[in-house]
């Protein structure tokens, strides 16, 4: 029984952020590769325990996936004619110049384009590959610094598009945005 005296100690109420992560990879087809990533928040809720509901939604979709009530996306293979083509900055030289002699040449056709000549220089500059994903994430506490439970739901790929230089871009461009706003909203202040 509470006496009077007694407060009953609220619930911490933390925030659950939704937020959009694009990412890219650095490279393509290798295990345990660094990836280029940019998350835009896109909306916050206060909840409380909000770290342990991201961890119960974790809990909740591994134990759907264990017990094969619901299965997780399988990445289909395209056929190979529709498979996008990548070049590299030699065989786009190559291709230029070809093209410039008045040789014809098809865009499916790899066998014209010149291969490259040293193991990691067929690698392209920016690989042909972006991913969206939903991020939910809260922290375990209401205060600076507790660790964040983090959740992410996979939305949509798309093959085929530089996304290494996509995710740069749009980071420089969302810097030089924050700047300015910093920037105009400090012009009455003294510093």
């Amino acid at each position: 029984m509470a006496l009077g005296n007694e407060s009953i100690r609220p619930l911490p109420v933390t925030p659950l952020s939704f937020s959009l992560l694009v990412t890219s990879p650095i490279q393509r087809n290798l295990p345990f590769l660094p990836i280029t990533a940019a998350l835009f928040p896109l909306g916050r809720v206060r909840l409380p325990y909000a770290g342990l509901v991201v961890a119960g939604l974790d809990i909740l979709m591994n134990f759907l996936v264990k017990r094969s009530l619901v299965n997780p996306p399988s990445p289909h293979k395209a056929p190979e004619e529709s498979h996008t083509i990548t070049l590299t900055l030699a065989q786009l030289a190559d291709l230029v110049q070809k093209t410039s002699q008045g040789q014809v040449i098809r865009p499916g056709d790899a066998s014209q384009v010149s291969p490259p000549a040293a193991s990691g220089v067929g690698e392209p500059l920016f690989p042909d590959n972006l991913s969206f994903s939903l991020s939910i994430s809260g922290p375990f506490g209401n205060f600076e610094g507790t660790p964040d439970s983090v959740f992410n739901v996979p939305l949509f790929e798309i093959p085929g598009v530089p996304g290494n230089l996509i995710i740069a871009l749009i980071t420089i461009i969302a810097q030089f945005l924050t700047e300015q706003a910093n920037i105009n909203n400090n012009r009455g202040e003294s510093l």
